[in-house]
């Protein structure tokens, strides 16, 4: 990771936090299946709110085009949140991206990590001694300076039970919690996720 981006994470982190590490996320791709990770619009948090570049709407209607082309609408699909324990076992066998109600922790992570932004943003999950916190930092050319940041929701380590590799050949993980829910999210740079979390389980291990 670019130190400058790092430089920016830790500044959004409280002054008793102490960063470890911080991984980079994303939306998961969509099958348009029930079990899909997309969050509906009003629960994704709205973030570096009056943060808007020159720019931002274009580059905002291209990468709508692209997600269009790509068959991977921003749109949620027929997401059905659940916390029935059959459909946990339903899912567990077919390998689904998401169980839990919104208000699950795996609801809470996937809204935290599919913002609402009125710029370009990155989001990060940041690692400290005790706490998972969500970051959003503009996404800007090199050539531009002061990043915006803002912190997000935040979470004890303790909560996150598991984390599991998905699919072979995708860089989308299963993030598991104590309350028996999860979610998935994609993770662009997958060696920097996994040399914090050693222990994820690949996708030939069963959801536990």
């Amino acid at each position: 990771m670019e130190p400058d981006l790092l430089t920016s994470i830790a500044s959004a982190l409280p002054a008793n936090e102490r960063l470890v590490g911080a991984f980079e996320v994303g939306r998961a791709l969509s099958d348009g299946r029930e079990d899909d990770a997309d969050v509906p619009p009003d629960r994704q948090p709205k973030v570096l709110i009056g943060q808007s570049r020159p720019g931002d709407r274009r580059r905002g209607f291209l990468s709508f085009l692209f997600e269009t082309a790509t068959l991977t609408d921003p749109r949620p699909g027929p997401v059905k949140a659940t916390g029935d324990p059959t459909a946990r076992v339903k899912r567990q066998k077919k390998n689904g991206r998401f169980f839990g109600t919104w208000e699950s922790l795996a609801g809470q992570w996937l809204a935290a990590g599919q913002p609402n932004a009125e710029t370009r943003v990155i989001t990060f999950v940041a690692l400290t001694e005790y706490q998972l916190r969500f970051v959003y930092v503009q996404n800007i050319r090199r050539s531009q300076t002061d990043r915006a940041v803002e912190a997000g929701a935040c979470f004890p380590r303790t909560a996150l039970a598991w984390t599991r590799h998905r699919a072979s050949g995708r860089k989308e993980f299963q993030f598991g919690f104590g309350d028996g829910s999860w979610g998935t999210l994609m993770v662009p740079q997958d060696k920097e996720f996994l040399a914090l979390f050693p222990g994820t389980l690949t996708h030939k291990d069963p959801i536990p």
